[in-house]
């Protein structure tokens, strides 16, 4: 016999009712028994909540050390390129290879930037830049550790650095080699109280400079501040300390509105410099390290994945901690209430009641240790952050997933109780003190 279509929706609809009505009751008896017991309750909550920190905490470490290794690269934009003598990044985490590399391979120098930029299409920018450290000194005061980075005139957009106020240098204060440099906002703090020195001299070592222009602040990175440089021309630069010094970075892009993109300036620069240096094309490796931001962003991404997946499995390891805790309070839970469970299941609670009742109660106690460990994992996120300059900024996907994860947790380790509890025969159980 056909069944109406409405009496079918009636009759699900008071099933959908009657699911609903044992859902809340499960929640009102679970929340009564965490009530009935709060020092056990409490405790489970805490193991949970260990697991879950520890969870959001790794996923927080791994976003960090992406950030910070795309930072130690260079704060590169998309179109511009770095290359230097050798990268971290090439050696794939092989420090010593990267020593080597350092020791071994050939300088870059101001000759060899003379020479990419003669053999180089019009269309491509390729600047340079050279570091130092060394004291800054200007009325009566002295800072140590400055870094002195001479570059070319066209290479501030490329190195992210905006005049405030003054000039930048351009291409006749280099060709001179003329004493002039742009000031970071620690200098001017530091040495002029904060007032804008633009005019004023600053001794480089024992070299008077005439500081000519002052950079827009950059802030801090990992608690370390990035306004503590002088940037001078660069000839003025391998005047003051030598033209082959030390080892300089080339950086290079694609001119505004030119036909050539970022992998073609890229092989442009490899040739140049692969010819400059005696390589044949095509035979052997290269002596220099070429870097995008799309090769840095994959460098990181490849050690985030290779630290997670070793770190990982020992956080899996704190959440089961934390879900024995919760299993062995829920048996201890089942025989204290063998009694009650035996008068519900006479008094026509079914099996699935009682099993629906000590799951919401595993998994309430999980998802509030899951809600607290992650406030857990955020304090302690912005405490780091705070105090180490490290950024352990937390993403949503980890405390989703730490969440998640507790709620898992609860129901796995919450079954097995459940199951006694529904088994339980009810005269047995009422007979049983």
């Amino acid at each position: 016999m056909k069944v109406p279509a409405n009496r079918l929706i009636f009759m699900g609809l008071r099933t959908f009712r009657a699911f609903v009505g044992s859902l809340v009751e499960a929640f009102r008896l679970a929340v009564d028994s965490i009530r009935s017991t709060p020092l056990r309750s409490s405790l489970t909550v805490v193991g949970v909540v260990i697991g879950v920190a520890t969870v959001a905490l790794v996923g927080g470490l791994l976003e960090g050390v992406q950030k910070f290794i795309l930072v130690q690269v260079g704060d590169l934009a998309p179109n511009v390129i770095r290359i230097e003598k050798a990268a971290f990044q090439d050696f794939k985490g092989d420090g010593q290879q990267f020593v080597l590399a350092q020791a071994k391979r050939p300088d870059l120098l101001p000759d060899d930037l003379d020479e990419l930029v003669r053999q180089s299409p019009p269309d491509l920018d390729l600047a340079g830049l050279a570091t130092a450290a060394l004291s800054v000194k200007a009325r009566g005061k002295s800072l140590e550790g400055i870094s002195i980075q001479g570059i070319t005139p066209n290479a501030f957009p490329l190195v992210s650095v905006r005049v405030a106020s003054g000039r930048e240098f351009n291409a006749t204060d280099d060709r001179f080699r003329k004493p002039v440099c742009v000031v970071g906002m620690d200098v001017v703090t530091n040495l002029f109280d904060g007032r804008d020195p633009v005019g004023r001299e600053v001794t480089l070592g024992n070299v008077p400079f005439s500081i000519i222009g002052v950079a827009e602040p950059k802030g801090a990175q990992f608690g370390t501040s990035q306004d503590g440089f002088v940037l001078i021309p660069l000839r003025t630069f391998t005047k003051l300390l030598g033209e082959r010094s030390r080892s300089m970075v080339f950086l290079a892009s694609p001119k505004s509105g030119a036909d050539l993109n970022v992998d073609e300036a890229v092989e442009v620069v490899r040739a140049g410099l692969r010819r400059r240096h005696g390589l044949k094309p095509g035979i052997g490796d290269d002596d220099f390290s070429i870097t995008t931001a799309k090769s840095a962003q994959a460098f990181g991404n490849t050690v985030k994945g290779v630290v997670g997946a070793a770190i990982f499995p020992l956080t899996a390891i704190a959440l089961v901690v934390g879900g024995v805790v919760v299993m062995n309070m829920m048996l201890a839970s089942v025989t204290e209430r063998t009694r009650e469970v035996g008068i519900r299941k006479a008094l026509g609670a079914t099996r699935t009641d009682i099993l629906i009742q000590f799951l919401m109660e595993a998994t309430l106690l999980t998802g509030c240790g899951g809600a607290f460990g992650t406030l857990a994992a955020w304090g302690i996120a912005v405490l780091a952050g705070k105090f180490t300059g490290f950024p352990v900024a937390i993403p949503v996907w980890a405390f989703l997933l730490a969440f998640f994860s507790a709620v898992a947790v609860g129901l796995t380790f919450g079954v097995l109780p459940a199951r006694r509890a529904a088994a339980l025969d009810p005269v047995l159980a009422i007979s049983r003190e």
